[in-house]
């Protein structure tokens, strides 16, 4: 079984957003066309985008569906599943083994939860078969058994009865043509094997194997997922499977695996997220920045203390409302602490995006056709100022790290790479390092795409592992001696 070598992976991508669909048209029509999403991407979100694209693209005749490559996953209960899952259990019928990580996170693998997934994610994508289906990180179970002091032996004997079970539903699946292949994301396939929550690829092969002979049927276990970039190498050097003489890709080699590469450009640290990328940025104006934040606090506390006052708004929805306007506020407080780039994104997603979306709706609801649509539409364009300037400050520390990497990598590699930018050295890199079939990359604009293309023809890096051994030496040390890593 072969895979294309570079993938769109769809994580926070939403079929609600029209630039996600022109991203995966245009990738598919380009010859990315294998595609991997997920049941708990977007709540679900992702794989109706997929769908919708790989559908629209036969029905116009621009491919065939037999060109497509659809990855898919199953095992965390978050959002709706979330939901339903909680009613079933209140009902008195909940799902059997679900593990109860935490709030709003459970995770299952058990047969009839995965028969219940099956069913909706065929639906959402609207499509007859899934060309491999995956447990999407079941070492949950692990995690959840070290938090509640279970004894590491049983839990791992607890853990590969419960693969056996899924695993067998898998074949059953395969033998009915419902998906062609099944397989495992795990982020632990590359841990020391010590560690209580590792995933042992070798263990899981000889589940399959057995489970194939049970079923007296070609073994359909042959696809892996797991983390790998240019910080974490895990894959290429930790000898954790085949009683700890053979890497990961090793092992995966030698059965014959295809093995799914995801986060290449998203290394986790010890000092956080790290974004293997270039960053655009202009020289930081700190009179620009103060001007902006005092203009959107003016028009914060114009929008409270003017404008709906003079409207009809409940006591509640402007306590509330006057909560959310303080943008400027948390700006001028926090503008030079927030550390990286990556870590502000985060901030701007989950915290301040969360707020903006809520304000969005609720000037919707309340005020349609009214002249507040366009006075809030104008503080929002004042906002977004105020982010990327933010942003801007970030993104100059971001790219003299890019900067660092880029001659750690120069200095070893040939002259032909020099010119690449640095997603694309680190995808070439990945590509380049024996065992490693397809790289996952996220690409949620068409920008990311035209970025990625000159990677697909380009011939392996030689002495790729070298390199990633000597970048990995270096960015270690840099990240403990310097701010900027």
């Amino acid at each position: 079984m072969s895979f294309p070598k570079i993938g769109f992976g769809c994580y926070r991508i939403d079929y609600r957003v029209r630039e996600h669909y022109t991203a995966l048209e245009k990738a598919i029509k380009s010859g990315i066309t294998l595609i991997d999403t997920s049941a708990n991407y977007s709540d679900g979100g992702s794989e109706i985008l997929a769908g919708n694209v790989i559908n629209d693209l036969v029905d116009s005749g621009d491919i065939d569906r037999s060109d497509i490559t659809l990855v898919t996953k199953v095992g965390y209960i978050q959002g709706q599943n979330y939901k339903n899952a909680e009613k079933r259990k209140k009902n008195g019928n909940p799902f059997p083994e679900v593990v109860e990580y935490g709030d709003g996170l459970w995770h299952c693998i058990h047969p009839e939860f995965l028969e219940d997934q099956l069913k909706h994610q065929l639906t959402r994508l609207n499509l007859d078969y899934i060309d491999s289906y995956l447990l999407h990180n079941p070492e949950y179970y692990l995690s959840w058994a070290d938090k509640e002091w279970k004894r590491i032996d049983e839990a791992r004997d607890e853990f590969y009865v419960r693969i056996r079970m899924a695993f067998e539903w898998l074949q059953k699946k395969v033998n009915e043509g419902v998906i062609k292949s099944y397989g495992v994301s795990s982020n632990t396939f590359v841990s020391d094997p010590h560690k209580f929550d590792f995933t042992s690829l070798e263990t899981m092969y000889k589940i399959s194997e057995e489970t194939a002979g049970k079923f007296e049927c070609e073994n359909a276990f042959t696809v892996i997922q797991f983390p790998f970039n240019l910080i974490e190498i895990g894959a290429m050097t930790e000898k954790n499977q085949d009683n700890n003489t053979k890497t990961l890709l090793e092992f995966a080699k030698e059965k014959e695996l295809v093995t799914l590469v995801n986060r290449p450009l998203n290394a986790i640290t010890v000092k956080g997220l790290v974004r293997l990328a270039d960053f655009d940025y202009k020289e930081h104006n700190q009179k620009a920045l103060e001007t902006q934040i005092e203009k959107v606090s003016l028009i914060e506390d114009d929008m409270i203390n003017e404008k709906l006052a003079n409207f009809d708004v409940s006591e509640e929805d402007l306590k509330k409302l006057a909560g959310l306007f303080k943008f400027g506020e948390k700006i001028k407080e926090n503008w030079d602490k927030f550390g990286t780039i990556e870590h502000f994104n985060d901030v701007v997603e989950h915290y301040f995006g969360a707020r903006i979306n809520y304000l969005m709706d609720y000037y919707e609801e309340n005020f349609p056709e009214h002249d507040m649509q366009e006075y809030f539409g104008n503080y929002l364009n004042e906002l977004y100022m105020l982010l990327n300037l933010t942003s801007n400050y970030y993104k100059i520390s971001a790219a003299r790290r890019s900067s660092f990497i880029h001659g750690v990598i120069d200095q070893i590699a040939g002259e032909e790479y020099y010119k690449m930018t640095l997603s694309q050295k680190a995808i070439l890199l990945l590509l380049s390092i024996d065992g490693v079939s397809s790289v996952l990359v996220g690409a949620r604009k068409e920008n990311y795409i035209d970025d990625i293309l000159p990677v697909i023809n380009k011939g392996k890096i030689e002495n790729a592992k070298e390199i990633l051994l000597n970048l990995h030496d270096e960015l270690e040390n840099a990240q403990y001696h310097t701010p900027e890593l």
